[in-house]
């Protein structure tokens, strides 16, 4: 557990919204992403973030509120992961079809923030490969938004550079 914030990330200092989930992609040098899912609680002044190679938004987001829970109420979290009297289940998400409204909350966030034009303007120039920059003055928001017209491409995948939240010291990279 880190308690400070590593320097250059776009961890946002000012968010005022309790609750915010938002995630970032780490790929390595085989081109493996690895996904972190991070939720803001206290006003921005505690970020939880778990990291995985699984693309699981869904059960970690409900993972990272109960952990909140947790820690509003102000309770111990304490997980005994190495022993043998741990046991947690959950279902496995169903990775081989189309995320469906209202169950995944990237796709709908990204209907409820995109207009039908710029949809399918965005999705046009994924096909085409070209390369795109979304804005958006809230992080959730850029990054549902990016994952959601990600997922629009099943049965295909997007194979190019995927960076869904950039540093600003990292934007000459772009042009």
């Amino acid at each position: 557990m880190s308690k400070e914030v590593p320097p250059n990330t776009v961890f946002p200092p000012r968010v005022t919204q309790v609750g915010q989930h938002f995630t970032f992609v780490l790929t390595d040098i085989e081109s493996k992403q690895r996904f972190g899912f991070c939720r803001l609680t206290s006003g921005g002044k505690v970020c939880l973030c778990i990291l995985s190679y699984l693309p699981w938004f869904e059960m970690y987001y409900k993972l990272l509120n109960t952990l909140a829970e947790y820690l509003a109420k102000e309770q111990v979290i304490l997980l005994l992961l190495n022993r043998n009297d741990f046991h947690s289940y959950f279902i496995t998400p169903d990775l081989t079809g189309l995320p469906t409204i209202p169950e995944s909350r990237n796709l709908t966030e990204y209907f409820v923030a995109v207009d039908v034009n710029n949809m399918l303007q965005l999705y046009a120039s994924m096909l085409h490969e070209r390369r795109i920059i979304i804005t958006s003055s809230k992080l959730s928001t850029l990054t549902a938004c990016i994952h959601g017209s990600a997922a629009l491409l099943y049965p295909m995948y997007w194979q190019h550079i995927y960076i869904p939240v950039l540093p600003p010291h990292l934007l000459d990279y772009c042009w």
